[in-house]
């Protein structure tokens, strides 16, 4: 495909998207005029745009990085229609996706198989199957897989945004910013990996499980179905990390907010001792493999020359509960504050570092000056606080690369973002700006 054939095909691509985003009701919803919406959608296609141009002339590893190897691994499985579409159809739809013939197939794509499976879901498969179904009508190229992926992006974040709206008091901004402008979200979501379709499911099972609870409905059940089973093929671990706040929704209103905080409380201890106990109550045991995971990873960073630069050092976890409760601070400690500022090496890091800083300020601020919210308000935080405590404890226990710790950890922070404004009044901000540059002015 020639370089004209791709930019009239883009701009095709892009004016599609952008009618659609105009035209449809169901963007009408967040209540942002058809110009912002557009704004928020170019932003997703600059962000797919510069996540290859990071890998390619920053980084200097195309050949290394995720995203163009879940593309090279998409066109090998798209090869499959010319010599034969039945084929094709089967390793995409996963029907009869075992036989001999297509084996060729999997093994030139190399990220179809992985060195350590644990006896897991392979969610690599995911992306790459995505990848081969973006080239049935992108014919493999790279430019077009962006802008579509940038649109899927984008949807996620507006359904993500309509959920945090509910919880908001009328305050959309808060669900606006959240959902769209966190920088790493943006970044790490909007081209093809697995980030694009975690934060694509992870939105609309919000969307439609906070609709769930409030009124039933067989569609909306219909659809937190099939949105966690996108979001399991994707990340199965962040489906399971959210599933103990999850259940927080469907507490009856009329219980006390001591009484809500008590009882999920009691559900997160529950749920954590089903983890620890994995291997006797369901014949897997998660810890023996977050175990095997996590000196895996270890031994891989310290071998791939991609990983080179942004490797920090973890303590290894052992099988047992103290283990895992010594290696808790340290984790949570290098999810929330990494990369230091001293590890800013590059405008990505800076960019996270910053972001971390942000946090960390809001969070003061929400301390001091923080505002009462209502029993539904209290639902969403404790969702938050309970999905950040599982994700956040895994990540940084697991992950001994600072690359790889800003990216796994986003899906929590529009979460974390919108639940710290929620529950901060701003009111003695606003009087302080107004009284020293009104004045001015």
């Amino acid at each position: 495909m020639n370089v004209l054939v791709t930019i009239l095909l883009a701009l095709a691509f892009v004016v599609v998207f952008s009618f659609m985003i105009c035209k449809l009701k169901l963007f009408r919803r967040l209540g942002l005029a058809p110009k912002w919406l557009l704004a928020l959608f170019a932003t997703k296609i600059v962000a797919a745009f510069a996540i290859v141009g990071v890998y390619q002339f920053v980084y200097e590893s195309q050949k290394t990085a995720d995203l163009f190897k879940y593309h090279y691994a998409g066109k090998v499985i798209y090869s499959a229609i010319e010599d034969n579409p039945a084929d094709y159809f089967k390793m995409v739809s996963g029907i009869c996706a075992d036989e001999p013939q297509l084996e060729p197939y999997y093994v030139e794509a190399d990220y179809w198989y992985k060195a350590w499976n644990y006896g897991l879901f392979n969610d690599n498969r995911t992306i790459i199957r995505y990848n081969a179904i973006l080239d049935l009508f992108t014919q493999g190229n790279i430019w077009l897989n962006l802008i579509i992926s940038a649109f899927v992006a984008f949807c996620g974040s507006y359904f993500l945004a309509l959920s945090i709206l509910v919880f908001c008091g009328g305050k959309s901004w808060i669900a606006i910013v959240s959902a769209f402008l966190v920088p790493s979200v943006v970044f790490w979501s909007s081209g093809m990996m697995k980030e694009c379709l975690v934060m694509f499911s992870l939105g609309m099972l919000m969307f439609s499980w906070t609709a769930l609870w409030r009124r039933f409905g067989m569609l909306k059940l219909l659809i937190v179905i099939a949105s966690a089973w996108l979001l399991f093929l994707s990340k199965f671990y962040v489906l399971l990390a959210m599933l103990p706040g999850m259940v927080v929704f469907v507490l009856p209103s009329k219980l006390s907010v001591k009484s809500m905080v008590i009882t999920s409380v009691s559900i997160f201890i529950v749920a954590i001792g089903l983890f620890f106990f994995s291997g006797c109550i369901f014949g897997y045991d998660l810890v023996d493999t977050i175990v095997r995971k996590q000196h895996d990873f270890i031994n891989m960073v310290n071998v791939e020359a991609n990983y080179s630069g942004s490797n920090i050092d973890i303590q290894e976890l052992e099988p047992t509960f103290v283990s895992f409760v010594t290696c808790l601070v340290p984790a949570y400690i290098n999810t929330f504050l990494r990369p230091f500022v001293t590890e800013a090496d590059s405008l990505i890091k800076l960019v996270c570092c910053i972001e971390n800083v942000f946090f960390l300020l809001l969070f003061l601020y929400m301390c001091i000056r923080f505002d009462k919210i209502g029993k539904e308000q209290v639902k969403f935080v404790l969702f938050t606080i309970y999905f950040m405590l599982v994700l956040y404890a895994l990540i940084g226990m697991t992950t001994p690369n600072i690359g790889a710790l800003v990216r796994y950890k986003i899906p929590v922070m529009p979460f974390l973002l919108s639940s710290m404004l929620i529950c901060t009044n701003f009111e003695w901000l606003k009087k302080l700006v107004v009284s020293r540059f009104g004045k001015r002015s």
